[in-house]
Parts: C-alpha cells; structure tokens; sequence
C-alpha cells in the first residue's frame, strides 16, 4: 500500500511540475489553459509535438490559428484569416515546439471533425462553436 501511495505521489508531483514548466513559459494564460495543455500532452504521451507544445510562447497564437484554419474546412468559409501564411512563418521562422503544437492540435482537430469535413454527418454543437470563434477571430 506504500509503494502504491509514494508512486501517486511522484504522478502529482511530475503533473504539477509539467504544469509548472507550461506556466513558465507562457505566465499569461489562464490556468485552465495551461491544464489543457497538460492534459493534452498526457493524453498524448508518445507525441513528442504535443511534449513540446508545452513549451510554446505563443500558444495562444497558436490555437487561434488552428481555430482559423479550421474555418474553411469545418464551416465552409473561404477565408482563414491569415492562418495559412502565419502558420508558414511559424513552421519556417518561429520556435519549432509552436510549429508542432500547430500540427498536433490540427491533426487533433482534423481527426475528431473528420466525418464533418468529408459531409458524412452534420455539424453539431462543438463544430458550430469553432466556426463562431473563427468567425470572430477573422473579423480582428
């Protein structure tokens, strides 16, 4: 019953740290943007780009972005915003942990819209809400 205790114990410390080296490297965020984070990158654990979307500076760029890019697939709109070409600088120009945080969060995204996108089933809430933050975010 020990080792199963000291070994939850080592869990929480390791979870708190990683949430700790999120809030590092991004202080502005809020809290529950740092245990998403956190809790993507556990979900996970084999993806080395979602380990190292933890240490983006620009994560909430990033999201938006993904957000964004996500308009003209999921919603039917022909306007990104932008996102293509910033998301380029960020793949040729930015830190390489924000280019795979863009890549894994659109792999994400792409995969659990997949049905959508290729017009087998219909949009339901989730999809409508990435559509109205695009839409909010491209009219910025």
């Amino acid at each position: 019953m020990k080792f199963i205790g000291r070994v939850v114990i080592i869990a929480l410390l390791a979870l708190i740290g990683v949430f700790g080296f999120s809030y590092v490297n991004n202080p502005d965020m809020p809290p529950t943007a740092h245990a998403s984070a956190v809790g993507f990158a556990v979900a996970n654990p084999l993806s080395s780009k979602a380990w190292r979307g933890l240490a983006c500076p620009h994560r909430s760029a990033v999201t938006d972005l993904v957000t964004k890019s996500m308009a003209t697939k999921l919603c039917g709109g022909s306007n990104d915003g932008g996102a293509a070409k910033r998301a380029e600088r960020f793949r040729t120009e930015g830190p390489t942990s924000c280019w795979a945080l863009f890549d894994a969060l659109t792999q994400k995204t792409s995969a659990r819209f997949a049905s959508v996108i290729a017009g087998e089933t219909k949009a339901g809430p989730a999809a409508a809400d990435i559509c109205r933050r695009a839409a909010k975010l491209i009219k910025k």
